[in-house]
C-alpha cells in the first residue's frame, strides 16, 4: 500500500518565519549595549552620569537583564563608545548592537507553506551543511515525474524494477512527491525546498507490480550503486526474509534505511519498516503531534517527522499530500544532511544514532523517539578539526617599546609580545599588528574564531581589529577581557564571511589594550605594559 492520502482541504501553512543564514557580523549604527552595576536604581543613575558626560542618551531599558540599549553622539566611533563605557567602574561590560539575520530562506516561492523543513529545523542545520551532490539518496516508490523544474537538475539514472527497464518515469504522482519533500532542487527560485538541499536522487520503481522481490531488488540496486540513503514509502503486514536480507545488505554496505512506518492508526507492524535496521518514520503535525492516522508503535516506530499537508511535487506541478509516505523522506533528506556532515569512517549506526538521539518530544508519543530535529542531529556529529591559522609576524601599532615575535603567541607558556601603552586623545593605548598565515577559502565557513591570552592593569580592556583590505582600515571586531595577572584565553566570534579580511593568503589582525581617560581626564595609572602570550584563528568550513 502507498501510505498516503491528499489532504482533501490544502491550506497554505503561514510561516511565523525566523530561518536565517548568518553572515558577516553587522552592528546598528550609533548603538552600543551597556550593563550598569547595581541595583536597576542605582544603574540607572550610572547610567544617566555616564550618558551626560559624553552626550548620549539610553534609548531603551532592557528589563530582567538590566541591559541599556544607548544611543551615542553622532561622529563618535562605536569603538571609541566600547572604550568609554567599558572603562568605567560603574559598568560591568559593553558591546556593539549586533543586528540579527534571518535565518537561512530559500528563494523558492513556494517556501512560505512549507512548514515541515521548518519544523525539524532544516534552515538551521543549512547552516551547517547544506548537503552534498555526493550523497545519493533512492527513492523507492512509482517512478518520478520524466521533467519537473524542481527535480530535473537532481536526478541520476535509476531504473524500472516493475517493468524490468531503466526507465523509472512515471505519470504518477506519489514518488515524484517524495523525491521533492526529501532533495527538490532548493534555492533555485522556483517551487519547493527539499530538506536534503544539495542531495541528489536515484528514482527506483517498484510500482505498479510491487512486491517483496521488487523491493529487495531496488534495494540491493541502491546499495551496489554509490546510495547512502534509501527512503521506501511502501510497505505490508508480511515480514519478508528476502526483503530482510536485502535490508541486511545494504546496512553492510554502510547504506541508511528508511521506511514509512504506515497510516493504519495503530500499532500494527509494517515492512520493511518494522526490520531492525530499517528506521521507521511515523508522522507528526504542524502542531507537533502524533498524526492521528500515523501508525505508532513505541517498540518499532523509532521516529516521528511532519506528514501532514506536506508541499511537494508532482507531474506537472505542486500539492499537498499527507501520511507517513511524507514524513519518510523528510528524514530522509535529513539523513543525507548528515552523511555530508560527516568525517571519514562514519558509520551507518552513528548516522542511525545522531538523528535518533537528538529529537524533540511530541505530546502523544507513541514513538521511540520524539521528532527529528535536523539541526541538533547535525551539532551532534564530530565536526572534525579545526583549521588553525598561526602568527606569522607582529609589528609595533601604537604604545613603544615592542618585544617578543609570532613564535611567541604560538602556545601557552611563559613567553609573550609585549608593548608599552602612550597616552592619547582615549587614553593610554597600546598595540601591535599580527599577520596570521591563512590559507583556507575565507567564504562559506561555519565557525570562525580568534582566541587570545592577554595581560594588563584592572581596568583597562582589550580590542581586537580585523584590517579590511576593501576599505583599507581596520575595524573593531570585539572588546575583550585582559587579566591582571594568571592565563585566561578569551574567545572571539568572527565574521563567517572573512573575505574582505584576506588578502594573499594573510589575515591581518589588530590587538591592543585601552586604559580609558576618566576624570579629570587621563588614565589614572599612567602607562603599562600590555604581554599577549597567545593569539590564533580557528575556522571550520560549511561542508
Amino acid at each position: 500500500m502507498n501510505f498516503f492520502r491528499r489532504a482533501v482541504l490544502a491550506p497554505l501553512f503561514a510561516l511565523a518565519a525566523s530561518m536565517a543564514f548568518s553572515q558577516a557580523v553587522e552592528f546598528a549604527p550609533r548603538e552600543v549595549l551597556v550593563k550598569f552595576r547595581g541595583t536597576a536604581s542605582v544603574a540607572a543613575n550610572y547610567a544617566r552620569i555616564a550618558n551626560s558626560a559624553v552626550g548620549a542618551q539610553t534609548i531603551r531599558q532592557i528589563a530582567r537583564i538590566n541591559v541599556d540599549r544607548i544611543r551615542i553622539p553622532a561622529g563618535m566611533p562605536i569603538d571609541d563608545a566600547l572604550s568609554y563605557y567599558g572603562g568605567l567602574s560603574t559598568v560591568e561590560y559593553a558591546e556593539p548592537n549586533a543586528v540579527k539575520q534571518k535565518y537561512y530562506i530559500p528563494n523558492d516561492p513556494r517556501w512560505a507553506s512549507q512548514y515541515g523543513p521548518v519544523k525539524v529545523k532544516a534552515p538551521e542545520a543549512w547552516n551547517i551543511t547544506k548537503g552534498n551532490a555526493s550523497v545519493i539518496i533512492a527513492i523507492i516508490d512509482d517512478g518520478i515525474a520524466a521533467s519537473h523544474e524542481d527535480l530535473d537538475a537532481k536526478r541520476v539514472p535509476g531504473f524500472d524494477f516493475s517493468d524490468n527497464d531503466g526507465d523509472p518515469n512515471t505519470t504518477e504522482d506519489h514518488g515524484t512527491h517524495c523525491a521533492g519533500i526529501a532533495a527538490a532542487h532548493t534555492d533555485n527560485g522556483k517551487g519547493v525546498a527539499g530538506t536534503g538541499f544539495n542531495s541528489r536522487i536515484m528514482p527506483l520503481k517498484i510500482f505498479p507490480n510491487a512486491t517483496a522481490a521488487t523491493s529487495a531488488a531496488a534495494i540491493i540496486h541502491a546499495a551496489d550503486n554509490g546510495v547512502k540513503v534509501i527512503s521506501m514509502s511502501y510497505g505490508g503486514g508480511f515480514e519478508s526474509v528476502t526483503e530482510k536480507n536485502a535490508v541486511n545488505y545494504a546496512w553492510g554496505k554502510n547504506v541508511v534505511l528508511l521506511a514509512a512506518a504506515g497510516n493504519g492508526g495503530n500499532q500494527t507492524k509494517g515492512y520493511p519498516a518494522a526490520f531492525d535496521k530499517v528506521i521507521a518514520v511515523g508522522s507528526t503535525t504542524s502542531a507537533d503531534l502524533r498524526y492521528d492516522g500515523s501508525t505508532f508503535g513505541v517498540d518499532w516506530v523509532d521516529v516521528g517527522a511532519p506528514g501532514v499537508n506536506i508541499e511537494s511535487t508532482i507531474n506537472g506541478g505542486y500539492a499537498q499530500f499527507t501520511g507517513t509516505s511524507m514524513a519518510c523522506p523528510m528524514a530522509a533528506g535529513v539523513v543525507s544532511l548528515l552523511w555530508a556532515q560527516a568525517l571519514p569512517g562514519t558509520t551507518n549506526t552513528q548516522i542511525r544514532a545522531a538523528l535518533e538521539n537528538t529529537t524533540d518530544p511530541i505530546a502523544n508519543g507513541g514513538f521511540k523517539n520524539g521528532r527529528i530535529n535536523a539541526f541538533k542531529a547535525c551539532q551532534s556529529l564530530d565536526p572534525g578539526s579545526a583549521d588553525i591559522s598561526n602568527a606569522t609576524a607582529v609589528a609595533l601599532w601604537t604604545g613603544s617599546g615592542i618585544s617578543g615575535g609570532a613564535t611567541d603567541l604560538g602556545a601557552t607558556d611563559v613567553n609573550f609580545v609585549a608593548v608599552t601603552t602612550s597616552q592619547s586623545t582615549l587614553g593610554q593605548l597600546g598595540g601591535v599588528v599580527v599577520d596570521f598565515a591563512f590559507t583556507v577559502s575565507p567564504t562559506n565557513l561555519r565557525e570562525a574564531n580568534a582566541y587570545i591570552e592577554a595581560n594588563a592593569p584592572a581596568g583597562s580592556t582589550g580590542q581586537l581589529y580585523l584590517w579590511d583590505y576593501v576599505s583599507n582600515k581596520f575595524v573593531l571586531i570585539k572588546a575583550f577581557a585582559v587579566q591582571a595577572t594568571g592565563v585566561k584565553r578569551e574567545k572571539i566570534i568572527l565574521p563567517l564571511n572573512l573575505s574582505r579580511y584576506v588578502s594573499g593568503g594573510n589575515l591581518r589582525a589588530g590587538i591592543r589594550a585601552i586604559g580609558p581617560n576618566r576624570s579629570p581626564g587621563v588614565w589614572k595609572g599612567g602607562p603599562f605594559d600590555f604581554k599577549i602570550g597567545f593569539a590564533q584563528i580557528s575556522t571550520r568550513p560549511v561542508n
